[in-house]
């Protein structure tokens, strides 16, 4: 199975789990990286459109209001979208959420609009229509990245700015793999004979060189590519390996889809153990790629 093969419903199973554990911490550290770069671009207080590109469970919208809603004008249209509706559905309830709660002083959340949309088809908005463009950790997802990159530069205003996250090394993700590889060896009462998690990112999308190359491609210029690097310290090892072996997260899925039930709770003890060997912290880089039309 491919990255690009994941269906928008395995996202909706794991909207309802995001929503009950946000993401918090470490994780959050690209993204706010991606709209500082942003706002350094372009202030946002020259914003027409705002547009989130696969908003997941509202994590950039988020931040984009506590860090910068009050540089944002009042007729600025802000949009996220997903091609989950599962994950819109999340970033509908957070927006509630904020509503009642009174934490909407300067009114984003109440005006923010949220649409189910394939980042490969933005027909809804019109060519140069939108200001900043963001993507967290979305377009090497993509069945055809660049035909995702290239709408986004067709909705974009000349001049105006579009940034998007990749990954570069989830080490979560590694150990997970090698945990199911010390159950059951590639290759051992299988038919496979590719490493496992072998093509959950692609090779292109973890470099700086080859986002560079993607973002210019789509006719993007005076791009700017960059890692962002953090270390995620683990609190507690079991609850951690208890949360990655029984995510309904797709990458998750994709690394242990072909062990059984009694296999997998292996992997939970086996992932502690190389936790632990790894001083109960895992290494995070992403790539950050910011363009303009």
């Amino acid at each position: 199975m491919q990255i690009g093969d994941i269906k928008s419903s395995d996202w909706d199973c794991t909207a309802s789990e995001y929503s009950k554990v946000p993401l918090e911490g470490p994780l959050l550290i690209p993204c706010k990286r991606m709209i500082d770069a942003l706002q350094n671009t372009l202030s946002f207080a020259s914003a027409t459109t705002i547009l989130d590109i696969g908003c997941g469970p509202g994590t950039a919208i988020s931040l984009l209001i506590d860090n910068y809603g009050n540089n944002i004008p009042p007729e600025t249209r802000l949009v996220a979208t997903d091609y989950s509706a599962g994950m819109v559905a999340a970033t509908r309830a957070k927006k509630d959420s904020k509503i009642i709660a009174g934490g909407d002083a300067a009114y984003c959340w109440g005006r923010l609009e949220t649409f189910v949309m394939d980042a490969q088809d933005l027909s809804e908005f019109p060519a140069n229509s939108v200001s900043h463009i963001m993507g967290s950790l979305v377009y090497f997802m993509l069945p055809d990245p660049r035909k995702g990159l290239r709408e986004a530069h067709r909705a974009l205003q000349s001049g105006c700015v579009f940034a998007c996250t990749s990954w570069a090394k989830v080490e979560w993700m590694e150990l997970l793999v090698q945990a199911a590889d010390k159950v059951r060896p590639v290759g051992k009462d299988n038919n496979s004979t590719q490493p496992r998690g072998s093509n959950i990112i692609p090779a292109h999308w973890k470099d700086v060189v080859g986002v560079k190359g993607e973002l210019e491609a789509a006719g993007f210029h005076d791009v700017h590519t960059e890692y962002v690097e953090f270390d995620w310290a683990v609190e507690d090892h079991n609850k951690f390996a208890e949360m990655m072996c029984t995510s309904s997260n797709p990458g998750s899925k994709m690394v242990l889809s072909d062990l059984t039930a009694e296999e997998q709770g292996h992997v939970r003890e086996e992932y502690v153990k190389i936790l632990q060997e790894n001083g109960n912290v895992c290494k995070g880089v992403a790539v950050l790629g910011v363009g303009r039309k």
